[in-house]
C-alpha cells in the first residue's frame, strides 16, 4: 500500500497535467459512478491527503473525485496530441479492463487503473468523509510553527489514546497519524531504537518519534531535479546529532541524483542482508490486530 510521500509526489506529477485544465470526457467505470459525468468542468486542484489522491472539479460548489489507490491501484498519464500537435490514440500500458477512471482533456488522458476506492462526492462533504483521519504528516499546515505545534501534540494526544497498545501497531493507525505506513514505521523504530512491541506510553519522546517520522517521509517528497528521474526512497540519508531527538537528523530534503549502491533501507526488507546499522540478523514477523496489520522487520539488537 502506499505511503503519504508516494501521493505527494504522485499528485505533483497529475498537477501541471490537469490543474485548470478543463475536462472534455469522463468515464467512471465503476457501477455506481456509471452515470458519473464530469465533462465541461475544469479541474480547480490535485493534492493529497495523507494516502488519498483528491482531484476538485468545478465552481466553489463542486465536486470531487475521491480516489485511494489501496495495494495495486496507480494513476498513470498518456498525451493525445504528437510532438506536432496532431491528435494521437493513447495507447495504454495495462489492459482496459483494469481502468476504473478515465479523464481527458485537449492534450493528455488521465487513467486511474485497478483503484482500491474511487468516489465522487461534493467538495462541501470530503472535511467529514476524511474526517476520521488523524494529522496528516505532510500537510502543509506543517510549515507554519504554530500550527506544526498543534498538529505535533494532537498527534501524540491521539497515540495515547491506548497507552498499552504496541507503539509498531499504532503508527499504522490512520486515525491517529496518517499517511504513515509499514516502511517508515519500520524504518523510524529502527533509527529510534525502539522494539515496535513497546507501549506507547513507554516511548520515551512520542512528539520527537512524530517528527522523526515525518523527517524520513518529507525528504521523500522532493522533487527531481530538471530532466532527471525521480529518485528512489530512501531512508538511510540521516547523520548523526546528539540535539535533535533519538541523535538522528535526516540529511534531506535537498535535489539528489539517485544512488543505486546505497541501500535504501535500514531494516526493512532486508532479512537476507542484517541490518545496515550493526550487520545482525533482521527478525520478520507480523503485528497487527483487527484494524491494521502489515509485515515487520526488526534488529533485535539495535531495538531493546
Amino acid at each position: 500500500m502506499p505511503e503519504g510521500d508516494s501521493l505527494v509526489r504522485l499528485a505533483d506529477r497529475l498537477r501541471p497535467v490537469l490543474a485548470g485544465q478543463e475536462l472534455l470526457r469522463t468515464d467512471f467505470r465503476v457501477p455506481r459512478l456509471a452515470t458519473a459525468d464530469l465533462s465541461g468542468r475544469t479541474v480547480r486542484s490535485v493534492r493529497p491527503r495523507a494516502k488519498y489522491l483528491l482531484l476538485e472539479v468545478g465552481a466553489a460548489e463542486g465536486l470531487t473525485v475521491l480516489s485511494h489507490l489501496k495495494m495495486e491501484g496507480r494513476w498513470e498519464t498518456y498525451s493525445r496530441v504528437d510532438s506536432n500537435g496532431s491528435p494521437i490514440t493513447p495507447r495504454w500500458r495495462h489492459p482496459g479492463w483494469q481502468a476504473r477512471c478515465v479523464l481527458e482533456t485537449v492534450r493528455h488522458q488521465v487513467v486511474g487503473f485497478q483503484l482500491g476506492l474511487l468516489e465522487v462526492l461534493p467538495t462541501a462533504e470530503v472535511p467529514d468523509r476524511l474526517g476520521f483521519l488523524g494529522p496528516d504528516l505532510l500537510d502543509p499546515e506543517w510549515a507554519d510553527p504554530d500550527r506544526a505545534g498543534e498538529l505535533r501534540a494532537e498527534a501524540v494526544r491521539r497515540l495515547l489514546v491506548d497507552p498499552e497498545r504496541p507503539i509498531g501497531l499504532a503508527l499504522l493507525d490512520q486515525r491517529l497519524v496518517s499517511g504513515v505506513g509499514n516502511i517508515y514505521r519500520c524504518e523510524a523504530l529502527l533509527l529510534a531504537g525502539l522494539d515496535p512491541h513497546r507501549p506507547v506510553s513507554s516511548v520515551p519522546d512520542l512528539p520527537g518519534l512524530v517528527d522523526l517520522i515525518r523527517g524520513l517521509m518529507r525528504a521523500n517528497t522532493v522533487p527531481a531535479p530538471p530532466g532527471r528521474p525521480a529518485p528512489r526512497r530512501t531512508t538511510t540519508s540521516v547523520m548523526p546529532d546528539d540535539r535533535v531527538p533519538y541523535g538522528v537528523r535526516v540529511t534531506l530534503p535537498s535535489p539528489r541524483p539517485e544512488r543505486r549502491n546505497t541501500p535504501p533501507y535500514w531494516v526493512y526488507g532486508r532479512q537476507r542482508e542484517g541490518c545496515l546499522r550493526c550487520g545482525g540478523p533482521v527478525t520478520v514477523g507480523s503485528l497487527g490486530d483487527e484494524t491494521v496489520e502489515r509485515t515487520l522487520y526488526w534488529c533485535r539488537q539495535c531495538q531493546r
